[in-house]
C-alpha cells in the first residue's frame, strides 16, 4: 500500500474511533489525530514527488492490535 493510502487508512480508523466515542473531548481527539493523517497523507504525496528518501513509518516495525 502507498504511504499516502496508509495514512488515509489510519485517518478513516481514527474518525471511526471518533464516532464511536462517548466522551466529547476524548472525541475530538480522535478528530485531531485524524486531521493529521490526513496532513501526513498530502505531505506523503510530495516527499514521494521529490523522492526523499525519509520515511516516517517504518515498515520493520511490528503491528499493536488496538
Amino acid at each position: 500500500m502507498h504511504r499516502k493510502n496508509e495514512y488515509k487508512h489510519l485517518a478513516h480508523l481514527t474518525r471511526k474511533r471518533a464516532w464511536e466515542e462517548q466522551n466529547a473531548q476524548l472525541r475530538a481527539q480522535w478528530e485531531g489525530l485524524a486531521t493529521t493523517y490526513v496532513q501526513l497523507a498530502d505531505q506523503s504525496k510530495k516527499i514521494d514527488d521529490t523522492s526523499n528518501s525519509y520515511d516516517p513509518l517504518d515498515r520493520t516495525r511490528t503491528r499493536v492490535a488496538p
